[in-house]
């Protein structure tokens, strides 16, 4: 692990220097494949049914989800809550898609868990088989031998062995690595949550069967479930990354919820073993922490109620499964979650634990409640056209009644002083917004800024990191104003354009950036107003509809005009400013790789730049470097016009 730890001390130095291109030593290719949002052949969805008609109540879910919309640290995507194996709750919050596949981060991870029971089951693989038998033809001499690790280390996360994700911007050969690693402690003595363990299962899986574990997961669990739409990145070797990497929709991830709590039976065929399910959801070690005290078989032992497990992945990526009521809640965030610890999180787990009210027979039909849950959830989905509708007797497929309604929640949630002040202060705003744009916009139509710093892209730093899909560092960025009256700021990276359609008036536009091969959707809602400067200012909040990331984009522009004589300020004559100022923020992300960076100790760095570094650290630098990695993280950088579109102008 020590020249992992060297290589990551060489890779967030050259972040901190805004380095670009392929900076880390992990080769890149192009994976992901752009998200289809048809739907497909062999895709199957859970039925609908109202709440009542499953035994509880909707103003439990109106309450809920008030909450969870009302405090901006949950930061919720997607909701869903199951029981019975019926979706009887369910919402996407603005601008997020309910259909859209999302990342999951380490919720995967379980998937791998119930892989590996699919070749227990069958006999292939036992969970005390070594490591070392397994992979024995790819042991270095003075490797892996020295401890007897085991599948069940592996699974159970207390294999012991340093190397860990972070080791995988070290190279292409993960496994090799590994393998060759040394030990903090003997294997299965301790818990230590290292995502290289399912690496290791996942090719282990590959081992085997000769499949990836992908396509092994395709054709044994996804394929049975009716799970079409489902993609999972591999390492440089093909290799499944197994512990991370897989996008897949919100309703898939409740059907393997659904899957563990039958006992892994679906649709009346056996998937995983019963057998395998129980010791999966049991006690296999204890995790030293007070959240979540206990591990099973790549899955979290929960406390809430009991038999509780949960499925989790960083940022609010989680299947909440309760045995004793027969329900799973899923959600798709990006909050600062690293476990299960949030905000939202707290929230959801304590109203399951002791605010739900289940009933084993259907209540009556609430039609007032019912008609909250759906008011709510469409305000909070953005959606304001139209809703879907929940019908007597449920839905048999997801999208099988839409209506139009009313934008307007009931009075006994949303009708108070506060709300009808926002109201007034959101139609001022928009009103002011509206004579900017009316002044602005043709002045800026067709300008193009060359920016003075290079070395920050669109894509937040957390997505270059996790996909190693490094920026190539804006370079220009230009405005347009369309025949429709739309506005584009294109963003020139690279040998990219990236055309990015404002959303003003509240309005959101989705965009796609092709990231080197990668497409990504991108949703767009923008602010023109003026800062305290009398400076305008296009304020830009960009959401990565498949990521947990958001990055805030805002764009000042300076007062002081190019295009007159008379050099009178440009708000109170708008013209056209040489210069501009752009801050970009992320979220979440921010502070945990903020968090990691100052708290890197030198020895981590190697040569020149540990000698740097330390000297930094020792000789009372220490607040040079942590500004410099805030810079890193929160850039500001400067643009001044390009005269080939002014000239441009004066022709015209």
């Amino acid at each position: 692990m020590a020249k992992a730890g060297v290589d990551i001390g060489e890779l967030l130095l050259k972040l901190i220097a805004r380095e670009t291109g392929e900076i880390s030593k992990v080769d890149y290719k192009p994976q992901k494949p752009e998200f289809n949002h048809e739907h497909v052949i062999g895709e199957t969805f859970l039925e609908r049914r109202s709440p009542e008609s499953q035994g509880v109540s909707s103003e439990f879910f109106v309450d809920l989800i008030r909450k969870l919309s009302e405090n901006k640290d949950c930061n919720v995507h997607k909701l869903m809550f199951l029981r019975h194996g019926y979706v009887i709750a369910e919402c996407a919050f603005e601008p997020y898609d309910p259909d859209m596949w999302h990342v999951s981060y380490s919720m995967c991870k379980s998937i791998v868990g119930m892989a590996i029971g699919i070749l227990v089951d069958e006999g292939k693989l036992n969970i005390d088989d070594k490591i070392s038998d397994i992979f024995s033809a790819r042991l270095s001499p003075f490797g892996f031998l020295r401890k007897p690790l085991t599948v069940k280390n592996l699974l159970s996360m207390s294999s012991g062995v340093e190397f860990s994700e972070a080791g995988a911007i070290s190279g292409n050969d993960w496994r090799k690595s590994f393998l060759d690693s040394s030990f903090k402690f003997e294997p299965g003595t301790e818990f230590e949550y290292n995502s290289m363990n399912t690496y290791m299962l996942s090719a282990i899986i590959t081992e085997i069967t000769g499949l990836s574990c992908f396509d092994f997961c395709r054709k044994r669990i996804f394929e049975p479930l009716g799970i079409q739409r489902v993609f999972w990145e591999s390492c440089p070797q093909s290799i499944t990354k197994g512990g991370w990497g897989l996008f897949i929709r919100i309703e898939d991830m409740a059907k393997l919820g659904q899957l563990y709590l039958q006992k892994g039976k679906w649709d009346g065929k056996q998937i995983v073993s019963e057998e395998w399910v129980e010791a999966s959801t049991s006690w296999q070690i204890e995790t030293g922490k007070e959240d979540n005290g206990h591990y099973g078989y790549q899955l979290w032992i929960n406390d809430d109620r009991p038999g509780s497990f949960a499925y989790n992945g960083m940022l609010g990526q989680n299947v909440f499964v309760y045995p004793d009521i027969d329900m799973v809640v899923v959600t798709n965030a990006g909050n600062s979650d690293i476990f299960q610890t949030s905000r939202m999180a707290v929230l959801i787990r304590d109203s399951m634990k002791s605010k739900i009210e289940t009933f084993d027979e259907p209540l009556p039909e609430n039609f007032a409640a019912l008609s909250d849950l759906k008011a709510i959830c469409k305000h909070v989905s953005g959606r304001t056209s139209v809703f879907p509708t929940i019908a007597g007797g449920g839905w048999k497929t997801s999208y099988s009644s839409m209506t139009c309604g009313s934008t307007k929640l009931s009075k006994h949630f949303y009708n108070n002083k506060r709300a009808d002040f926002k109201s007034v202060l959101y139609q001022y705003n928009v009103k002011n917004e509206n004579q900017l744009i009316s002044s602005w916009l043709n002045k800026l139509n067709g300008k193009i800024y060359e920016l003075e710093e290079s070395g920050v892209g669109i894509f937040p730093l957390m997505m270059q990191v996790i996909h190693n899909n490094f920026t190539d560092g804006m370079h220009k960025i230009g405005f347009r104003l369309c025949d429709n009256n739309s506005f584009y700021i294109d963003i020139y990276e690279g040998i990219e354009v990236y055309s990015l359609r404002c959303g003003f008036g509240g309005k959101r536009y989705i965009s796609r950036i092709n990231m080197h091969g990668e497409s990504y959707e991108v949703s767009l809602v923008s602010r023109c107003k003026t800062d305290e400067y009398n400076r305008l200012v296009i304020r830009n909040e960009i959401n990565f509809l498949e990521e947990a990331c958001l990055r805030t984009f805002n764009i000042y522009f300076e007062d002081d005009p190019v295009d007159r004589e008379d050099q009178n300020g440009t708000f109170i004559y708008p013209s056209v400013p040489s210069k501009i100022e752009i801050r970009l923020f992320e979220t979440p992300g921010s502070n945990m790789l903020l968090s990691t960076m100052k708290t890197m100790a030198p020895e981590g760095f190697g040569g020149v730049q540990g000698k740097l570094v330390s000297r930094f650290l020792k000789g009372g630098m220490k607040e040079v470097f942590e500004n410099a990695v805030k810079n890193t993280i929160q850039p500001v950088i400067h643009g001044i016009i390009s005269e080939g579109s002014l000239l441009e102008e004066n022709e015209v």
